[in-house]
């Protein structure tokens, strides 16, 4: 059960009533990018909101109101700590301001801090007992701690503040639901939905509560209407497949989960019912696939393992459950099911000892736990173990156009490599590529004295896009002559494999980067992009050796890799010997340490990775790429920790994409 959030309508009324009076500063108007920065978040472009309130925070970090709005933005984007550091500033600054406590408090129970989120609740209710909303947030958190009497006082109270505050009603059905007295609920709800006939998650509550009491089909009416405000909920198709179960309409079943799954496709949870339906019908390889898919998602789900291992050993594929029995004992130790699986298992592969071990196994676990005279008996209720499945399923994908970046579906990949480009003034798209260039003294120098009369510019980016021969050709027809007549000029050489890199010529462009370096042996330049074209062969090459190698064609269960394959690494010593060579000559230029790092964590060298991300930082402090591949990498050690600030200082910073990583791995961090 999740947490109620304040109305959004609450939210802006407040937003567009509370005005600030801030200080002018000489270089940026501050009360411009605050005003901006609270216009994107009331239109729900959280992103760019952040950016704007960080412009007002750097100009003027004595105020308490950018990192107030900042944490707002955050915490619509999943970014819980991220938030909570900015609310920690805002009331360091400001400790009367009400709200500031608030978001506090709901950044916590999205984290399950929930005696946490109580104390800042009673802090807020101190500084603003009128504020009804801050009741209805403190009695959801109640309900989760399961105080179900109290809850109801305080939504009550919400209630007794303003009488048509549809989300304590809400919340009041849901505890008396809990108390067992759910007709009262129904009522409840029932008069949320009197309030607002346009509430979807009214009638979706009021669903949930008709499937617990197993009306089924007046369930479905309910989700069907909350469908007509909003037919790109995953959540409700869900429900309604389920329902659909129970009513032993599979084929409905079936078709609500491929609609879960086309709205979002990474939905764990639906993925292991739909297997779970699949072995039903002795689809067993469908299932497998399905099985496959969750424990990828999410590689310590137990069931998902339990239940592949099942299906495994009913196909013949007995090492392969067996593998996969280890790995669910592995994750639950205590799990008794596993081991009398697994004992069978054994003793069908003639290891009687190790068959006799685990059922003796599974005794001391029931004695442990029960003192039924019944191992099979203690698992009779699958429920008994759902608290121990991390599925990562918020059903909230449908949000991800509109502000919500975090909810996107992205292959999270690490940010690519810095480059030397050069612009031709006339490209259609010259002002959008120049945007992205990230600002370097010598560049801009060489600029302005030598490339403004051909209309070229050279910039330091990682996005350029690729150019057409034609326009290529133009631009060398443009510097023909300064070609002719300066033929050992270093720098004509990087211009011809900057363009031959604009054109995918990559063995060319590599060919001319050496000329320009053996022209000039000192050019840093040239040998940053001389390493980054390597490292391009060095990937192309390994791409196309892996698909050789690689049988993609399954014709066996056996074929299925295990979680302890090792992958293949690209050899990039080559690329990171010229980048070597180009730090020796741009020591403070971290751009170059940010793209060694890169070639690490992709050769699988972690710690000099993150050795080089952090010497990154160090010279280009606002390197939000640097943040974001240093987060990446530290998650794939598992220390979520230390990744969580790194991911948020990105996402602060400008990387949108850092907040989908939020989502999946920090939301719930400590």
């Amino acid at each position: 059960m999740r947490s109620i959030k304040i109305p959004y309508q609450t939210l802006f009324i407040f937003l567009l009533l509370f005005s600030f009076e801030l200080t002018g500063y000489s270089q940026v108007n501050t009360k411009r990018f605050l005003a901006m920065g609270r216009t994107d978040l009331f239109n729900d472009n959280y992103t760019e909101s952040i950016k704007n309130l960080t412009i007002a925070i750097n100009a003027a970090p004595d105020k308490f109101e950018p990192y107030f709005f900042r944490g707002l933005a955050k915490y619509s984007l999943g970014d819980y700590n991220g938030a909570i550091a900015d609310l920690n500033h805002s009331i360091s600054i400001n400790s009367y301001f009400s709200y500031s406590y608030l978001y506090r408090g709901l950044c916590k129970q999205q984290q399950k801090k929930y005696h946490e989120a109580l104390k800042d609740y009673a802090s807020a209710i101190h500084r603003g007992p009128n504020n009804p909303d801050i009741y209805v947030n403190r009695g959801a958190a109640k309900l989760q701690l399961k105080l179900y009497q109290s809850a109801i006082a305080d939504f009550d109270t919400a209630i007794i503040l303003d009488a048509k505050n549809e989300n304590a009603y809400l919340n009041r059905g849901l505890a008396l639901y809990e108390l067992k007295q759910k007709d009262e609920a129904l009522k409840e709800i029932n008069k949320a939905i009197k309030l607002n006939y346009l509430n979807k998650t009214a009638y979706l509550r009021r669903g949930i509560l008709k499937f617990g009491m197993k009306k089924y089909k007046e369930a479905i009416f309910d989700f069907e209407l909350s469908m007509k405000l909003d037919d790109e909920d995953p959540l409700l198709y869900y429900f309604r497949a389920i329902s659909y179960y129970y009513l032993d309409e599979k084929d409905k079943t079936y078709a609500d989960y491929a609609k879960v799954l086309e709205l979002d496709p990474n939905n764990a949870l639906t993925l292991y019912n739909r297997a779970i339906l699949k072995t039903e019908d002795k689809n067993y390889l469908g299932a497998l696939l399905d099985y496959e898919k969750v424990t990828t998602i999410n590689p310590n789900n137990i069931y998902g393992y339990y239940n592949k291992a099942n299906v495994k050993s009913i196909m013949g594929d007995l090492k392969g459950a067996l593998k996969d029995y280890d790995k669910a004992i592995e994750l639950f130790p205590d799990f008794a099911r596993a081991y009398l699986n697994r004992s069978t298992l054994k003793e069908k592969l003639n290891d009687k000892k190790g068959a006799y071990n685990d059922y003796l196994q599974a005794e001391v676990i029931r004695e442990k736990f029960d003192h039924s005279d019944s191992i099979p008996e203690l698992f009779k209720d699958s429920l008994q173990l759902t608290k121990l499945i991390a599925f990562e399923s918020d059903f909230n994908n449908a949000n991800a156009d509109n502000g919500y970046i975090q909810f996107k579906n992205i292959y999270i990949e690490l940010e690519s490599n810095f480059n030397i480009s050069m612009l031709s003034k006339d490209e259609d798209n010259y002002i959008d590529e120049r945007r992205k260039q990230y600002f370097v003294p010598e560049i801009a120098e060489y600029n302005e004295s030598n490339l403004s009369q051909y209309k070229l510019a050279f910039g330091l980016t990682k996005e350029v896009s690729l150019l057409h021969p034609t326009k290529a050709k133009e631009i060398l027809q443009r510097l023909n002559s300064t070609l002719k007549e300066q033929p050992n000029n270093p720098y004509n050489h990087l211009y011809i494999g900057i363009l031959n890199e604009r054109i995918a010529n990559l063995a060319s462009a590599k060919r001319s980067y050496l000329k320009a370096i053996e022209l000039n042996p000192t050019f840093g330049f040239a040998y940053l992009n001389l390493a980054n074209v390597t490292y391009l062969i060095a990937m192309e090459n390994f791409k196309k050796s892996s698909e050789t190698n690689n049988n993609l064609i399954q014709k066996d269960i056996k074929d299925f890799k295990t979680p302890v394959d090792k992958f293949a690494v690209p050899d990039l010593k080559e690329a990171i010997k010229y980048y070597n060579m180009a730090m020796q000559i741009n020591p403070k230029l971290g751009f170059i340490y940010y793209n060694r790092a890169n070639l690490y964590s992709k050769s699988q060298q972690y710690m000099k990775a993150i050795n080089d991300y952090n010497q990154a930082i160090a010279l280009q402090p606002n390197l939000a790429e640097a943040y974001y591949n240093r987060g990446l990498t530290l998650l794939l050690l598992q220390d979520n920790k230390s990744a969580c600030p790194d991911l948020s200082k990105a996402g602060e910073l400008g990387i949108s994409n850092a907040y989908n990583v939020i989502k999946r791995f920090c939301s719930n961090s400590k």
